[in-house]
């Protein structure tokens, strides 16, 4: 079986005290960086949210809602602990929530049996990712000690929907 490790979205607006600070983003940087190791590199991949310039629809009025953060290189950027795993190619932007909405990532994803995700936001841009990943035909693995929501409620309250999911189609790692 061919897996991918996906990470998504570790920028620096999710970390402490940052405006969209998630409750466990430094135990998941750690945890991360762990399950890094136990991949080859050319089967990682990194999304990031960057604003379109040219959003549509209800992406218009969240990026004008957000125009302070979606303006602000630093909070944009991935977090330091990361960087070191990142380089031209395996990082893709994404203008929506679903980190499959990058047409380059999609293709290289398609590759792979099984897809290990990571990352934040759990209740938004991980789960919306994970549920195009099934809809590809994807088995994926939660990794629940590499993935940060907004606080631990919301947190769970994305494993209680994944769990009727599991195990034809979702598998969680602790």
């Amino acid at each position: 079986m061919k897996d991918a490790l996906l990470i998504i979205d570790m920028q620096k607006v999710y970390l402490p005290n940052k405006q969209w600070a998630c409750e466990n983003i430094v135990n998941t940087i750690n945890n991360i960086e762990k399950k890094i190791k136990g991949f080859d590199k050319r089967h990682i991949f990194f999304s990031k949210f960057i604003a379109s310039k040219n959003p549509i629809g209800t992406w218009e009025d969240y990026n004008k809602e957000y125009s302070n953060i979606n303006s602000n290189d630093y909070l944009n950027d991935y977090v330091d602990e990361l960087k070191k795993y990142i380089n031209s190619n395996n990082s893709y932007i994404k203008n929506t929530y679903s980190s499959l909405k990058n047409n380059g990532l999609y293709k290289k994803l398609k590759e792979y049996d099984r897809i290990y995700v990571t990352g934040v936001v759990a209740e938004c841009c991980v789960l919306s990712t994970i549920f195009e990943l099934i809809d590809i035909g994807k088995k994926v693995i939660y990794c629940k000690s590499c993935i940060s929501g907004i606080d631990s409620i919301k947190e769970q309250s994305v494993l209680n929907i994944l769990e009727e999911l599991s195990p034809i189609h979702v598998e969680f790692e602790y």
